[in-house]
């Protein structure tokens, strides 16, 4: 009999533990379960958040690209300049520096454009009027006097990688400027050149004012040159002029391809 109670207790203990250890596992099942779930519904979060934001990142996108779309139609007279320097500078006649001299059609008000050498006082070298449909239209020299399309996108102007011609066009513009601060109209009364060379990794530009002379020999004309201004296009793509009293000096008088507000 007390081996039998003994057996009895055993299978007993056994049950009981068997039980508590089943138990335990179910608990612990179903706690992993609920931990699961809720790292599931984080990443859930998670990925939804990242949907969101990137879907706010391209709406912000889209909306910056579309804030910045420029009307070819109704440009202003920077960007018609903007324009017609970056499509000369891509494809220029050769390199002498022009100015850009917008005024409005006497017929229609519409805005026209000119170039001028400034080397010296003469008839324009090329003209440019925006069509109907918004594109940037030049003399056709093969069919002359009718007009081109030349371009038909408004450029994206990187100012830290312009080549001589529209570093050109820039310095010309802002000197240009410097005269009429002075009541001097260069377009009547001063010939001048300018020098573009680098130094430092930094592009630099001479201002020559050109004074012609009858040649003994009779030939053309003698061109004496006097530099009266210097500029540089700094690291940061900005259009800086030498100060006046002091040649190691530099001031930032633009720093829009072609404005010069700037400029007093």
């Amino acid at each position: 009999m007390k081996k039998i109670a003994i057996t009895t207790v055993s299978i007993l203990a056994v049950l009981i533990l068997g039980a508590c250890s089943s138990q335990k596992l179910n608990t612990n099942s179903s706690t992993k379960e609920v931990k699961s779930a809720k790292v599931t519904k984080k990443s859930s979060q998670t990925e939804n958040s990242t949907q969101s934001s990137s879907s706010q990142q391209i709406q912000s996108s889209q909306s910056t690209q579309e804030s910045t779309t420029i009307d070819t139609r109704n440009l202003s007279v920077l960007q018609l300049k903007q324009w017609i320097a970056m499509y000369e500078g891509e494809d220029p006649l050769d390199n002498r520096p022009e100015r850009i001299y917008v005024f409005n059609s006497e017929s229609d008000g519409r805005k026209l454009a000119k170039t001028e050498v400034t080397t010296v006082q003469v008839d324009s070298r090329d003209s440019f009027e925006i069509d109907e449909n918004g594109f940037l239209k030049s003399l056709d020299f093969s069919n002359y006097p009718n007009m081109k399309v030349s371009s038909k996108v408004f450029p994206t102007i990187n100012q830290k990688k312009l080549n001589e011609k529209e570093i050109l066009y820039w310095v010309v513009e802002a000197q240009d400027t410097v005269f009429a601060s002075e009541s001097i109209d260069p377009r009547l009364s001063v010939n001048y050149d300018v020098v573009v060379h680098l130094e430092n990794n930094l592009v630099y530009a001479d201002v020559l004012k050109i004074d012609y002379s009858e040649n003994p020999s009779g030939g053309a004309a003698i061109a004496n040159k006097t530099k009266i201004n210097e500029f540089m296009v700094n690291a940061d793509g900005d259009l800086e002029m030498m100060d006046k009293n002091d040649s190691s000096k530099y001031t930032i008088i633009s720093k829009i391809f072609m404005d010069t507000s700037m400029i007093k």
